[in-house]
């Protein structure tokens, strides 16, 4: 009979090469309740991003500002962010949008990583798992992604 560690070493192991994603849409699904909450509770304060000192922004433009991750998933990834709060990519302006698009690229380059590859990831509302109301991009790179949509 299995000992209780091994099972856990088993657990640890799928979710290390990605066998227990149906694990992962549980949790969300039971998260799910709790993200208007979030949504509610992100609006009713400063945005996180409105505090950052200038000293930390790594880049800017007229309209956006960016800065490195506070906890990246890749070599590469940051964040850039318009100055004036905007809730989401639904609400602002099309040519604030190009201009961060075109932040981000600016830096990307920069970086080294237009060749090998990258993403561009903007979470919007609950079902978006967007947890910051103030827009954002996150430019992502260095190693290669998982495929997942």
């Amino acid at each position: 009979m299995w000992k209780s560690w091994k099972l856990w070493v088993v657990v640890l192991i799928a979710f290390g090469v990605g066998q227990l994603d149906p694990i992962g849409e549980v949790y969300w699904k039971l998260a799910e309740w709790k993200l208007p909450q979030i949504k509610a509770e992100s609006l009713s304060k400063p945005s996180p991003f409105e505090g950052i000192p200038h000293e930390k922004w790594i880049d800017e433009s007229e309209h956006a500002f960016a800065v490195n991750d506070i906890h990246p998933v890749a070599p590469v990834h940051f964040l850039v962010i318009p100055k004036h709060r905007y809730t989401s990519i639904l609400e602002t302006p099309p040519e604030v949008v190009s201009e961060m698009v075109q932040l981000g690229l600016k830096l990307a380059r920069e970086r080294g990583i237009t060749d090998s590859g990258f993403r561009i990831v903007i979470n919007t509302n609950p079902q978006g798992s967007q947890t910051v109301y103030h827009l954002h991009m996150h430019f992502i790179g260095g190693r290669q992604m998982r495929d997942k949509g």
